[in-house]
């Protein structure tokens, strides 16, 4: 009777003091992803932590499990895709409020818990006498989790993010370059580029064995554009190509794009999500093994920017649609925060593009003369130098100039304020060759100047005109 009434006056007197219990979620537990499910909108996983009973062990499971997709993320299993925290840290402490209520509400966080019970399989017992160790399984409807705190305004979204970048978040879904050099649809041809890679697009996708490339791009456009991205249909893309190779023709002979080039400036995309499906029988061909791979590469460097984890789907033939779209929806759901990810760090570190100067035929001038700035001789070349440290927030000669030509490695801010507007715009490797020439023109050189955007990271200058 003593012990009794010892708890219960020191619960009184702590709820007196205001000294709160410590939330579940910041005590001690492990997790591990077990499998994704339903479609690819639900995850489960197993939450090893300690309570006084079975049930307070599987109470304090559902809010750790809330607390680990949103803010922790999780690795890879063998049936679960990796998935990186929907939020930081540094937002669970400025609201921090919200997040105590809402993990721990049945009608907030909690109601995105579909199933919680104790595995059995696992071996648990008693730490103490009154704490006990026990593994609960649960599964969170994760897209309607993310979706309910990106409405709330607690986790950004992609599109939020693109926003305040002044442009509309785009993307392009595309077969790997994988996928293509294995299926035969790749060649390197010899240009003023060196040797590019030259990718058959066209024919793959009206090719049989690519066929399964429009049934997961059909899995990925619906849940990409309900969380607000434009497609960029590939399709459409590629017959605008060969007007724009025309165009080339015409043009200078020093310049030349590739076709990755053309298509990147055709469909103005800020993200490809690369494709890849690689298929081959096993079970002495009885069944058929997919490994889905999706990537996503920033078209102005032609990079991989998100590396997803390879997934292994195994069919026997009469199920592998219903287990491939289960896959790829885990995957993009995955992905989709990894984006948004993405777009906050390329704001934060700005845009990589190259700048290069080119000389016209029949000029007088070179880029190793002197030209006259404020009354004075001065390097053209260093003036040059100077103008793009001005303009860029970074920016280094890039090595092999000639009195012809200069060639810049630069870092360009993603926004910028459009003097006619006064809005905020995103910015690009053509609108930067333009402030360029302003500020060139400040200093007397107003030569006329033709810019030639290569793709979305390159620009060429060409003066066109002596001063």
């Amino acid at each position: 009777m003593k012990n009794i009434l010892y708890t219960g006056l020191t619960l009184l007197l702590a709820a007196g003091l205001g000294i709160a219990q410590t939330p579940a979620w910041e005590e001690d537990y492990s997790f591990k992803a077990l499998a994704d499910m339903a479609g690819g909108d639900q995850i489960q996983m197993n939450i090893t932590n300690t309570g006084s009973d079975i049930l307070d062990c599987i109470k304090k499971a559902k809010a750790q499990a809330l607390f680990t997709i949103i803010f922790k993320g999780y690795s890879a299993t063998g049936s679960a895709s990796a998935s990186t925290s929907l939020s930081d840290m540094k937002k669970y402490n400025q609201n921090l409020d919200f997040f105590k209520n809402y993990l721990s509400s049945n009608t907030a966080g909690l109601a995105f818990v579909s199933e919680a019970k104790t595995d059995t399989g696992t071996p648990s017992g008693k730490i103490s006498k009154k704490v006990i160790r026990s593994t609960t399984t649960v599964k969170i409807l994760k897209t309607k989790l993310r979706e309910d705190l990106q409405e709330q305004g607690y986790v950004e979204s992609a599109a939020s993010i693109a926003e305040s970048l002044g442009i509309i978040p785009k993307i392009m879904i595309i077969p790997s370059n994988t996928w293509m050099k294995r299926a035969g649809f790749h060649k390197q041809v010899a240009s003023n580029l060196g040797m590019v890679d030259q990718y058959d697009y066209q024919n793959a996708l009206s090719d049989p064995s690519m066929g399964i490339f429009q049934t997961i791009e059909g899995y990925l456009k619906q849940p990409l554009q309900k969380n607000g991205f434009e497609i960029a249909n590939l399709s459409a893309q590629l017959t605008q190509i060969t007007q724009e190779n025309a165009r080339n023709s015409m043009r200078e002979t020093q310049i030349e794009e590739s076709d990755l080039d053309l298509l990147a400036k055709q469909c103005g995309a800020n993200i490809w999500l690369h494709v890849s499906v690689l298929t081959e029988k096993v079970d002495g061909g009885m069944s058929k093994q997919y490994q889905i791979t999706l990537n996503g590469v920033d078209p102005m460097t032609m990079t991989d920017v998100i590396n997803g984890e390879p997934k292994i789907v195994k069919s026997s033939g009469d199920n592998d649609m219903v287990m491939i779209r289960t896959t790829v929806n885990a995957a993009i759901d995955n992905f989709i925060p990894e984006v948004t990810a993405y777009f906050k760090k390329r704001d934060e570190i700005g845009l990589p593009i190259k700048v290069t100067f080119l000389k016209g035929d029949g000029l007088s001038f070179d880029f190793g003369a002197n030209v006259t700035v404020k009354g004075r001789p001065y390097p053209m070349a260093k003036l040059m130098d100077g103008v793009m440290n001005k303009v860029a927030e970074k920016s280094s000669p890039s090595g092999g100039a000639t009195k012809t030509r200069r060639d810049y490695d630069a870092v360009i801010p993603t926004k910028v304020e459009d003097f006619i507007s006064g809005k905020i715009v995103a910015n690009n490797a053509e609108s930067f060759a333009y402030d360029v020439t302003t500020a060139l023109a400040e200093f007397g050189i107003t030569a006329g100047v033709e810019v030639e955007p290569v793709g979305l990271g390159k620009v060429f200058v060409i003066f066109k005109e002596d001063w």
